[in-house]
């Protein structure tokens, strides 16, 4: 059985190497593949379907694993080289056609030139060889450090650019439009709730004190009476009259007279009568005794508490109404979108979606020291990435920046909301913030000052870049300045520094 080995070139493919096989005129067929050859596996496909055509056996040969492994699972046998296909007794070394050399090899008599190469140890040419390069290394360092230098210190103008920049919030933008100043935004809704108490601010009168005072009882029966405690006497001159009862009992001789204490039923001061008011006996004993009063009654007031008004009410709403818009923000800045997608929540485009509970745990007018409120709102607010502001800000800051000038940095802070919005698409004023520095470029400025003495230097530096002050030029070494006074000719021996200012 016939055997050949074929090698292919980095350029072949598929279909080359059929041709190839089809040329080697043998049974088996080991195909040599560079290291930088790669088939996909229809390539290898396609070999092992013309190689079971023509009854070749079709063997690769690469020295990467994954395409052994590719030419393997199509049906051909793979090897990392020729000895291993040779050793594993797929092509042994009597089937490989054997190369002839066309002409025979140059060969050399014996020791011909040896003397003129003698054996050298390889380790002491090495280490003579670092030696050479160490040795000129530091005479180029001692050569480079006679070199004149200069370090040169530019201290570059900047300005403070702000302007404020109106930006659509749009919940239904996927990508922000730069142009248009559209920022896509995330619509973030949340429940808050919490109770909050307030001092209330109102004042009452309430009935708080009773009147007292003596009454006189006169006895119409012939026979003596005795009044009994709790008798109800009142007054007649107003339509509301004054009640009093008597605290004790007293006994009215026949035809006489006797006093007793009375105290008003009702708190108050109405129950603060004049002389000669209370007139009337209530119930049983009028019928033998009549009553009068000598002398005022006394002692009956009110007493001024706290209590609920409307303004406590509006007072405590707005109160809590504003702490729960705080807590909802932080709870939106917690939500999943929000962490996950490296959003900003905008606490000015918060507002109330829905009032989803309000009670107050006083009345309007009731006595009380503090009132309480309960309240619980549907919060809304839009989250947007800090980026897209950024972006639009950049451009908006970039056309403020003045000739000469490049932008350095760019700060976007929140401003207003121009109303309250709906959540879908609310216009947002930002306030953009920005440095403009000197456009200077180091490379020019080694190339205009190389060659010239320190003060040319420093004049056409002032010339042609925004400066703060005269550049700081400091060359070396002093030995060498003394007698040149010019930077260096050199741009790889001239350092530059830019400070900001």
């Amino acid at each position: 059985m016939l055997g050949k080995i074929v090698s292919l070139d980095p350029a072949d493919d598929a279909a080359g190497a059929l041709d190839r096989i089809e040329w080697a005129n043998a049974n088996r067929v080991a195909l040599v593949m560079p290291a930088v050859l790669r088939w996909r596996e229809v390539d290898f496909v396609q070999v092992q379907r013309a190689g079971q055509q023509r009854n070749v056996e079709i063997a690769i040969i690469h020295p990467d694993f994954k395409q052994r492994r590719a030419a393997r699972e199509t049906g051909l046998a793979a090897f990392a080289n020729t000895n291993d296909a040779i050793q594993k007794r797929w092509l042994t070394s009597e089937e490989v056609e054997p190369i002839r050399r066309l002409t025979p090899p140059r060969r050399f008599a014996p020791n011909s030139l040896r003397r003129l190469f003698p054996k050298r140890n390889g380790f002491v040419i090495a280490a003579r060889g670092l030696v050479a390069l160490a040795t000129a290394g530091m005479m180029a360092a001692a050569f480079v450090s006679l070199l004149p230098h200069a370090q040169i210190t530019l201290a570059a103008s900047s300005q403070n650019l702000e302007t404020i920049v109106p930006v659509r919030l749009d919940t239904k933008a996927s990508d922000v439009d730069v142009e248009a100043g559209t920022v896509p935004a995330t619509r973030i809704d949340v429940i808050i709730e919490d109770r909050l108490s307030t001092p209330t601010t109102g004042k009452k009168d309430i009935k708080r004190y009773r009147a007292s005072g003596q009454v006189t009882f006169s006895n119409l029966l012939a026979t003596p009476y005795v009044v009994p405690r709790n008798t109800v006497v009142r007054t007649t001159a107003t339509s509301t009259p004054a009640r009093f009862v008597t605290t004790s009992d007293v006994e009215v001789p026949a035809g006489g007279q006797a006093t007793v204490t009375v105290q008003a039923i009702e708190e108050g001061p109405n129950s603060n009568v004049g002389a000669g008011q209370i007139n009337r006996v209530e119930g049983v004993p009028s019928l033998a005794v009549s009553v009068i009063n000598s002398a005022p009654t006394g002692g009956g007031g009110n007493e001024t508490v706290r209590a609920v008004t409307k303004d406590d009410y509006a007072r405590l709403r707005v109160a809590l109404r504003e702490k729960l818009l705080q807590e909802a923000v932080e709870k939106m800045r917690e939500q999943r979108e929000v962490v996950n997608g490296g959003l900003i929540v905008l606490p000015e485009t918060l507002f109330v979606a829905d009032v989803q509970d309000e009670t107050f745990d006083r009345f309007v007018t009731e006595q009380a020291d503090e009132v309480s409120l309960n309240m619980r709102l549907q919060v809304a607010g839009l989250a947007v990435d800090p980026r897209d502001l950024d972006a639009i800000s950049r451009e908006v800051l970039m056309q403020r920046v003045p000739q000469g000038f490049e932008l350095l940095s760019v700060q976007s802070a929140s401003g207003e909301v121009a109303e309250e919005g709906t959540g879908n698409d609310t216009m947002f004023f930002v306030n953009a913030r920005g440095t403009a520095g000197a456009n200077i470029d180091e490379r020019e400025v080694k190339r205009l000052v190389r060659g010239k003495t320190p003060a040319e230097a420093q004049s056409v530096l002032l010339q042609n870049f925004a400066l703060v002050r005269n550049p700081q030029i400091i060359t070396g070494p002093d030995w060498l300045m003394g007698s040149i006074n010019r930077l260096p000719l050199v741009i790889q021996r001239i350092d530059t520094e830019v400070k900001r200012e």
